[in-house]
């Protein structure tokens, strides 16, 4: 884990408070000031949906991931979902770290205490589609 911020990491400028910041700019803000490991779950999920810190995010993500397979800021399973759909680039490099958490969460997910079918189905399927990216990568 580095001890630097995120804003140390990448050299980038903090968007300037004008009064009239956006929520967005507002959490950029708030995460360029943050160590890889005090970002949250809800951090990792927007940084892999909106495409930035991609490397850090996917890092992050996995850790989270080996500690809760089923973590999510909004529904179970959510930061799965969101890895999935990570920037291929920089994800392609952690398949080899990526393949046990998938067929982990394949073991688990049919004994987890889902809150509902559709959380479930939708995991199951967000994993087996994972696990078919990787093999058609190799």
């Amino acid at each position: 884990m580095h001890n630097k911020t995120l804003r140390e990491l990448y050299e980038y400028d903090l968007i300037p408070d004008d009064g009239l910041n956006f929520p967005i700019e507002e959490w950029f803000n708030a995460v360029m000031e943050k160590t890889e490991d005090k970002l949250t779950v809800s951090d990792v999920s927007r940084m892999l949906r909106q495409k930035i810190f991609s490397v850090v995010a996917i890092n992050r993500a996995i850790e989270m991931l080996k500690e809760d397979l089923f973590t999510g800021e909004m529904f179970e399973g959510q930061l799965m979902e969101n890895l999935y759909n990570a920037k291929e680039k920089y994800l392609c490099k952690r398949y080899d770290d990526i393949r046990p958490i998938l067929k982990d969460a394949e073991l688990k997910a049919l004994v987890h205490q889902w809150s509902c079918d559709e959380d479930k189905t939708e995991f199951l399927r967000t994993v087996e589609d994972f696990i078919k990216k990787i093999e058609n990568k190799e």
